[in-house]
């Protein structure tokens, strides 16, 4: 058997140098590569869910394809990212691998391609074990790019340490570039020089092997030398090179050159080295170069590679069910909705009635507060009317004591004393008749039927208040009326007459229509953003509703098409700041 536990642990070992923060591993294998035709192996060793890693490992099996989900739990109620992907190891056997892994979910992607590279790996191992060759071992060369930040430094540190593995003299890489091919690195060389004769020769060899599709070097045992790898070889003083160029399963082709000088000599075994030595490396720098790209450069590969897709003959699922999506979405966005504009909204009585203090003085009584329902005529408050008690005995005394003096000038026919006693008297009847009043006012009455909104002088008993200080004020039971505060960016839509809905909070199951009745023309202070006070009539007041409800008011304008519906606001956000920067 080809596929044993020994070979999956050691690519176990591996991968847990590729990936960072592997937490466990599950490989489920079948096939005639393995023994018994079924191989499971795990890491660590006794793993306590073996059931619900198999299954999804049978599910990546299935779908044929990635799987992701939420692993165990590690720390501070996080949970580890669990990766299923398939494995496919050619005739030998047929299966997937399931890890768990402590990264962020914007790691997936490039864990997945990773276990994509190991699955190459793998199958290039098994290859070998199966012409009876040692397994390649290249972790040192895979840890140096992948400790690197940038692509740049990760491709210097893979070129640098490659030579060693092959072994040969020299490593470049190059991409084609339209016609000509660029020779982007050289292993020991930091600073290239494009034009120079000797990297002009490289980029030839590279473009004839990237032509003919295939990997070409010299000698290769035939009369019929290439002259671009000949010149090459004799201009550098070379004993051989290999170029191989990698076009499948990467995302721009690339080219190695494997030069041979004197210090490692050609042999017949070379060309099959490098081959193995780029197939391991190439994914590598093709996904480092992915995570160096902007984001607008990968946006634009992922855009490519969907078509690419679609366009396959295999894509012609993926093709009816976009047209299918695409033509619904043209339908939705074409047609005509309601538009409604929504703003917060706040229940008001129609009429509200201010109790104020209708002279300086002290709280005696206070019998109601905000919140309770008031009959009209009720008593609110009394102030305290002690002095107008004592003015008013005073005054009374006053009175009685001028109408003697009054009695007594016109008995006396003292015509004169009799008119200015009668015009005192008139006087001080006037005060008396004022203190009466204010003693009247004295209690303070419910003017009609209502709710108090506010005012709680019970707990205030003897505070002093000033004339005309707000005490109470009271709105009626049934008459309502709705303030809307409606952004500046709706407002111009909006007019008397048209109809809405609100929700309140205290009754989110009540739908109440309402009617705009009056749209301020002056934004209100008093709010953060610009908004317009938009008073509106409730069509069929509810008997649970009170003064001071909060909630959501929708009010139709009209019919809109939903694609105007949809993308209006961002629109004129744009167009606003477009305006602002222009000059």
């Amino acid at each position: 058997m080809i596929v044993s536990e020994p070979l999956i642990k050691s690519w176990f070992a591996l991968q847990r140098q590729l990936i960072a923060g592997l937490q466990l591993a599950y490989v489920d294998l079948h096939g005639s590569g393995v023994p018994a035709g079924a191989l499971f192996v795990t890491y660590p060793d006794g793993i306590d869910r073996p059931s619900e890693l198999a299954m999804a490992a049978e599910l990546a099996r299935r779908s044929g394809a990635p799987v992701t989900g939420r692993g165990a739990e590690i720390a501070d109620g996080r949970a580890a990212l669990r990766i299923a992907c398939p494995l496919h190891l050619g005739p030998h056997a047929d299966g997937a691998v399931v890890v768990e892994v402590e990264a962020p979910l914007e790691r997936q992607v490039a864990i997945i391609e990773l276990l994509k590279w190991g699955e190459a790996w793998l199958n290039l191992a098994i290859r070998q074990l199966g012409e009876g060759a040692p397994v390649p071992t290249f972790g040192e060369v895979i840890q140096a790019g992948l400790d690197q930040a940038d692509y740049r430094d990760a491709v210097t540190a893979i070129l640098g340490l490659l030579p060693a593995r092959v072994p040969c003299t020299r490593v470049s890489l190059g991409r084609p570039r339209g016609e000509r091919m660029d020779v982007e690195a050289v292993s020991g060389i930091s600073r290239l020089n494009p034009r120079s004769k000797r990297v002009r020769g490289m980029g030839r060899v590279m473009r004839e092997a990237l032509d003919a599709g295939t990997a070409l070097h010299y000698p290769d045992g035939s009369d019929d030398v290439a002259t671009v790898r000949q010149k090459l070889v004799r201009g550098a003083r070379l004993s051989g090179l290999c170029s191989i160029p990698l076009i499948a399963g990467v995302p721009e082709p690339v080219v190695l050159l494997f030069e041979f000088a004197d210090d490692a000599p050609w042999s017949a075994e070379a060309p099959q080295r490098c081959s193995e030595a780029a197939h391991c490396i190439v994914p590598l720098i093709a996904l480092r170069r992915e995570q160096g790209r902007p984001w607008r450069r990968r946006l634009q590969a992922l855009v490519a590679q969907g078509v690419r897709r679609l366009a396959g003959a295999e894509g012609r699922a993926r093709r009816i069910a976009v047209l299918t999506a695409v033509v619904l979405l043209l339908v939705l966005a074409v047609g005509k909705q309601p538009y409604r504009v929504s703003a917060p909204a706040a229940v008001e009585g129609a009429v509200q009635q201010a109790v104020v203090a209708p002279f300086e003085g002290f709280i005696t009584e206070a019998a109601f507060r905000a919140g309770q329902t008031v009959a009209e005529g009720d008593l609110l408050a009394r102030l305290d009317d002690r002095e107008l008690k004592t003015d008013q005995r005073r005054l009374r005394a006053e009175e009685a004591e001028l109408i003697k003096q009054h009695r007594q000038a016109v008995a006396t026919l003292d015509h004169g004393e009799a008119k200015v006693v009668e015009a005192q008297l008139e006087q001080t009847r006037a005060r008396l008749a004022l203190v009466d009043a204010q003693r009247e006012r004295t209690a303070l009455r419910a003017p009609f039927d209502g709710v108090v909104i506010s005012g709680d002088w019970s707990r205030s008993l003897g505070v002093p208040v000033a004339r005309g200080e707000l005490l109470f004020e009271i709105a009626p039971l049934h008459d309502y009326r709705v303030a809307l505060q409606v952004s500046d960016r709706d407002i111009a839509a909006l007019a008397a007459g048209q109809q809405g809905e609100l929700v309140l909070s205290a009754l989110p199951r009540q739908d109440l229509k309402l009617a705009v009745t009056n749209i301020a023309s002056l934004a209100a202070d008093e709010v953060a953003e610009p908004a317009f006070r938009v008073e509106a009539e409730l069509v069929e007041p509810l008997s649970g509703l009170r003064p001071g409800m909060q909630g959501v008011a929708k009010v139709a304008v009209g019919e809109r098409r939903r694609w105007w519906v949809w993308t209006h606001a961002l629109r004129d956000w744009l167009g606003l700041q477009l305006w602002r920067w222009r000059p």
